[in-house]
């Protein structure tokens, strides 16, 4: 895989991402009431396709760069990136309607941790002692912040854990986990001459058409009025679909360029876009957890740009 980046550059992917993907989420939020939870995760993949498309134009015409059709294998990482993608989406989505959501909620935040092991398992990629450890902190801050206001975080975690919302949420996280793997083992199996460029907007048009197709050739069968309902509310959903779609493009090349553990951990800085957004747009003022957890989540980052 042929790269001109500069070491850091992943770190400025990631954190373009983490912020356009608060953005998106804030739109959802927003949509959520409009739309049905699957319409609204599903304008993700629709409006974010034509933004993929037209960058792979702009890189292939305005700058010669190529963007080739996915190996055979590559083709099977990124298949395999659209449906733990959409099946983490719907064990979420479960952890959601069960009684105790903000557990399932807490332990889909997992994430991170099951794809440190899951890059180790299926790319043989290790992380140092400190990267580890900033994983963990960094995982246990956005657990906590994760829970409803008034809980004993730590006893609602070790209580909540034989729930059903917490298996869910933690299918939900390992599905997302698989997910983030899939994507950098996508991009990595394409041609070693085949710029990063490429391989990654390639790989992501494999997944969205992908999603688009799947998810909506479901949505017509289980929801046909939900094609309406997009178009009704079709600017807050293109936003939706284009910041999404511009955080996917950050998201490729960030997990083309360093290990997915690093990646994801850092990408957590969503959580503090989306407390500000809370607070600017839904007037929601933060939890002392949450500002707590957020000392804490900088320090397990810190840890892991350290050793990444």
């Amino acid at each position: 895989m042929s790269t001109a980046f500069p070491a850091w550059a992943w770190i400025a992917f990631t954190l373009a991402a983490a912020s356009l993907q608060a953005f998106r989420t804030a739109a959802q939020k927003w949509l959520g009431g409009k739309l049905s939870t699957a319409a609204a995760t599903y304008v993700r993949y629709l409006f974010a396709l034509p933004v993929a498309l037209a960058w792979a134009l702009i890189l292939h015409w305005g700058f010669g760069v190529p963007v080739p059709l996915p190996p055979v294998d590559s083709f099977g990482y990124a298949a395999a990136n659209a449906a733990t993608q959409i099946a983490g989406t719907a064990f979420l989505l479960k952890a959601l309607q069960s009684r105790n959501f903000a557990v399932g909620v807490a332990y889909s935040k997992t994430d991170v941790v099951q794809a440190a092991a899951f890059e180790a398992l299926v790319l043989g990629a290790a992380i140092t002692w400190g990267a580890a450890a900033g994983i963990a902190i960094a995982t246990v801050a956005v657990m906590l912040m994760s829970l409803k206001s008034g809980a004993r975080p730590l006893e609602a975690l070790v209580q909540g854990i034989t729930e059903k919302a917490a298996i869910y949420g933690l299918l939900s996280g390992g599905s997302f986990a698989i997910s983030g793997v899939m994507v950098r083992a996508a991009v990595l199996h394409y041609d070693a001459a085949t710029p990063l460029l490429g391989a990654s907007i390639s790989a992501l048009l494999t997944v969205l058409v992908l999603q688009v197709v799947f998810m909506g050739a479901w949505l017509l069968l289980r929801e046909p009025g939900a094609f309406a309902a997009i178009a009704r509310s079709w600017k807050a959903a293109a936003f939706a679909g284009i910041a999404g779609g511009v955080g996917s493009i950050c998201w490729f090349l960030a997990l083309g360029l360093q290990q997915v553990a690093y990646v994801r951990t850092l990408g957590l800085v969503e959580i503090l876009a989306t407390i500000v957004l809370s607070r600017v747009l839904f007037k929601e003022h933060p939890r002392r957890v949450e500002l707590i957890g957020i000392v804490v989540l900088l320090i397990g980052i810190a840890l892991v740009l350290n050793a990444g």
